[in-house]
């Protein structure tokens, strides 16, 4: 494509023009606005919307329950961290009383030494309303138009579920969209969880969709590597993401002779691949996946990254849809922008 086509995209800029922000000759995309996911931080090609938790998702049961304001899935999103987390835009307050008065019910009608131990908690987050059971131990609190709700197992010792809850609320806090937390700990759709670098279980991914290419959407996972996890290497990872995994679409053709090629994600050497999709209903489309194995052994926190971008044609919106190689050249600079947030380590 030529130094005109790129600029006149608006998004996409020519090499000359990145030079001055931080681009190199290899990556001529601008990269104009930077968040976080779990534990690293990411540079985006102008600005996103995010996939967030539906209204009905509060209730569970739901299937994929995490999508954009327009009904657009986002089926690989979660939001994981030593329990689970709902995170849902765009509600009144009156929308909130409605969902939390069931709550404030359950934990003013119940005695704390009931058969399912549940009773209503002290918190220190403002607004919070709080239970903690042998069963189940969550928070509900309403910030800037968004409900965050937290759910984890019970703990059968009341100490420990103290001291687990204490770890998860007092150290939460909402977050505008592009503001990077300074300290450690991990990043939520605006959301953040201070914490000391440690952590049982943590699936991060969050889905974000370019405002003026909607065709293409950007999801990033940070998850901790368990020892129960299937040792793969990252090219086999990379492989069953495309074959099996994440349900792509009903044909997956990788692009090239040779189509594994090297990545680097926060300094990790993994694998990377572009490709064409056929998806289920028969539409062409690309897509690019970099993928980096974790290590369960290793003496720091060294979780399985993925980077996963997907030109979706349909969801283009009356714009022209982006080609196989501005999918290449988004995968290759926001997967050198990839990088580990502040770390106790």
């Amino acid at each position: 494509m030529n130094l005109r086509n790129w600029y006149e995209r608006g998004v996409f800029f020519a090499c000359l023009l990145c030079l001055s922000s931080g681009a190199t000759a290899e990556s001529p995309i601008s990269l104009t606005r930077n968040e976080c996911v779990g534990r690293y931080e990411l540079a985006l090609p102008g600005a996103v919307d995010v996939a967030l938790s539906t209204r009905e998702s509060l209730h569970g049961g739901v299937k994929d329950p995490i999508r954009f304001s327009d009904g657009q899935r986002a089926q690989h999103s979660r939001f994981i961290y030593d329990g689970g987390f709902v995170i849902t835009d765009d509600v009144t307050r009156d929308f909130y009383e409605g969902y939390v008065a069931p709550f404030k019910k359950l934990s003013a009608d119940t005695d704390s030494q009931d058969a399912n131990g549940f009773g209503s908690y002290p918190i220190g987050l403002a607004g919070a309303t709080a239970w903690i059971g042998k069963k189940s131990l969550g928070f509900v609190v309403y910030k800037a138009g968004r409900i965050y709700s937290y759910t984890d197992t019970g703990y059968p010792d009341l100490a420990d579920a103290k001291r687990h809850f204490g770890k998860i609320s007092g150290n939460f806090s909402s977050r505008a969209l592009y503001e990077i937390p300074t300290g450690t700990g991990v990043c939520l759709p605006y959301a953040f969880i201070a914490d000391n670098d440690k952590d049982s279980n943590r699936q991060v991914g969050v889905t974000f969709r370019l405002i003026d290419h909607p065709d293409v959407t950007v999801f990033l996972l940070d998850a901790k590597s368990q020892s129960t996890d299937p040792r793969l290497t990252s090219r086999q990872k990379n492989e069953f993401v495309w074959g099996y995994d994440y349900g792509i679409g009903k044909q997956i053709k990788l692009h090239g002779a040779m189509p594994y090629h090297p990545v680097t994600l926060d300094g990790r050497e993994g694998v990377a691949t572009s490709a064409t999709i056929t998806r289920d209903d028969g539409a062409t489309d690309f897509g690019y996946l970099a993928t980096v194995q974790g290590d369960p052994n290793a003496p720091i926190d060294t979780p399985d990254l993925l980077l996963l971008i997907e030109r979706t044609a349909t969801n283009a919106k009356g714009k022209p849809a982006v080609s196989a190689d501005e999918i290449d050249e988004i995968g290759r600079a926001i997967s050198a922008s990839i990088k580990r947030r502040p770390s106790s380590h």
